[in-house]
């Protein structure tokens, strides 16, 4: 009988080879935290010179149930278990931390594998309430071996009861892990086509140097009795050279020639507005990532730099409603100063949607830098253009958590751009002039699902017709109400308005210019005038 089986490097592909990048390497991971009903999700790189740090190392960690030995033996290493859709009727109570019960935002139980991600070496500490805290040390570099099964490779595990043993128990752990490269007397040596992987691993896994306040900084906090004492956190100590350029003197343009800003806008776009915050309401879980040097401490993803609800109220144009089962759109549009009623019945001949229901909610800033309106003057279109020029575009949200790539300013799912370098002046939209989001939920579409590596949707009919029929929603829009030729003139009338405003504003800024001016030439001549009529004075008399 022939049975399955599967080779190391299956993890690598599976995890590091379905994930894309590395903003959805750390989403994916805050994403288990999220489900293991964690409230902060965090991350901490470490730079050279804090506290005499020699090298750097990474930190990501959560505040979430943390796992168990047994947790982690029967669900953490083994791939794509379905312990999170088991527990989708869990009730409030120790596994929840006493909290709300959330919808899973992970289900394919890959994605803890994309810390390998984040660089090769990796220390796990985990804990959960009335358990000791468990550490896991790992190399993913050791998957890259094409010769090895996954059954031939051991994960050491152990528990850490105090602070003073750590130390101990991570050479433990670290021996125990580099006994995967000596070979068994009754098989062949299993490295012996790929020596120089394996003499950099065993060289590199030796030489790690724990910095002296790992105890206090990392560590204490996750030991005790206490129920407040859950959590994961992944250490990695050889973190991706893309976590190396964020280094605060850099992201602050102090050395702008050093690093590509590209790199660094990239992975701020893609950790910024995970959770839904264009909302009044803001959710109760957050997200940061703390650099962390002989400086202090700076939040790369600092919310203040996002958008939120109020620029809403400010932004040109608003568009705010809902599709419902049929695909038709019932809402408002706000242009300008002026809010209207509108109703969106999509083409297609196929009758109702498959991708279900969903809310949107955009805003839209015209390209024009010296334009003005009551709602938004000069210096604050200018604040517009630069968060635009970083986070613009649509962004999803299923139950509150972000799709990605969506939102992304490349990522023009909806093809605004190319209908505009045909006509600019008929599609009006453009995409990196948006941002809001489209809302979405697991149980209301269902059909609308992610690929594996959370890079987007699977190209299914759902996903067609949700992309078809946005598409032809704004087309609609724009021949309505915003294009040259429009079929209502909505926009030009208030347009032409502020434009003749901002005229008769600049003229009146230049006579006052002029008067300014004449005024004071007249105050340089006064004091000759003045003289003169003195002398003219003492001459009659």
């Amino acid at each position: 009988m022939a049975q399955f089986r599967a080779k190391a490097r299956a993890v690598e592909l599976l995890g590091k080879g379905q994930i894309s990048d590395l903003p959805t390497a750390i989403s994916e991971l805050w994403k288990n935290g999220y489900d293991a009903y964690g409230d902060k999700l965090q991350a901490f790189l470490y730079l050279e010179g804090y506290e005499g740090l020699k090298s750097p190392f990474f930190v990501l960690s959560d505040d979430g149930k943390g796992m168990t030995r047994d947790d982690i033996l029967d669900k953490w290493i083994v791939l794509g278990t379905d312990s999170k859709s088991r527990n989708e009727n869990e009730k409030p109570g120790e596994e929840t931390l006493w909290k709300k019960t959330r919808i899973k935002m992970g289900e394919k139980g890959i994605g803890r594998l994309s810390v390998a991600y984040l660089g090769s070496q990796m220390l796990m500490l985990t804990k959960k309430i009335g358990s000791p805290l468990q550490a896991v040390f790992f190399d993913w570099r050791i998957l890259e071996n094409y010769n090895l099964f996954l059954e031939e490779i051991n994960i050491p595990v152990k528990s850490v009861n105090s602070l003073k043993e750590f130390r101990k128990i991570f050479e433990e752990l670290r021996t125990e892990y580099l006994l995967n490269f000596t070979p068994s007397n009754k098989t062949a040596d299993p490295w012996s086509e790929q020596t120089e992987i394996k003499k950099t691993i065993i060289s590199e896994c030796k030489s790690i140097q724990v910095p002296d306040f790992f105890e206090e900084e990392i560590l204490e906090g996750m030991l005790g009795d206490s129920k407040d004492v859950h959590g994961t956190k992944f250490v990695i100590f050889n973190p991706d050279p893309q976590l190396l350029l964020l280094k605060p003197s850099v992201i602050d343009k102090k050395n702008q020639e050093e690093v590509d800003d590209g790199t660094i806008n990239h992975i701020r776009a893609g950790l910024t507005g995970l959770f839904n915050v264009f909302k009044e309401k803001k959710p109760d879980y957050t997200t940061n990532f703390w650099l962390i040097d002989r400086e202090g401490k700076y939040d790369f993803i600092d919310k203040r730099e996002f958008f939120d609800a109020k620029d809403f109220k400010i932004c040109d144009h608003l568009i705010e409603g809902t599709f419902d089962e049929q695909g038709t759109f019932e809402g408002s549009i706000r242009i300008f100063e002026k809010s209207i009623k509108h109703k969106f019945k999509p083409t297609r001949l196929a009758i109702g949607s498959s991708y279900g229901p969903f809310n949107i909610k955009l805003g839209y800033v015209q390209g024009d830098r010296g334009f003005e309106t009551p709602m938004l003057q000069a210096e604050e279109r200018g604040n517009f253009f630069e968060r635009l020029k970083l986070f613009g575009g649509i962004y999803i949200y299923r139950d509150g958590f972000r799709v990605l790539p969506y939102g992304r300013t490349e990522y023009d799912f909806l093809e605004f751009e190319k209908r505009r370098t045909e006509r600019a002046g008929s599609y009006f939209f453009s995409h990196r002039r948006m941002f809001g989001y489209i809302e979405i939920s697991r149980n209301e579409n269902e059909r609308l699902k992610d690929k594996a590596g959370r890079e987007g949707f699977i190209n299914n009919v759902a996903y067609r017709e949700f992309k078809k029929d946005l598409e032809d929603f704004f087309i609609d829009l724009a021949k309505m109400y915003f294009a040259d030729n429009a079929k209502t003139d909505i926009k030009n009338i208030q347009q032409k308005k502020y434009e003749e405003l901002a005229e008769n504003e600049k003229l009146e800024r230049e006579r006052e210019k002029i008067e300014r001016k004449e005024f004071a030439k007249q105050l340089k001549e006064l004091p000759v005038q003045l003289s003169n009529v003195g002398r003219e004075f003492e001459d009659l008399t």
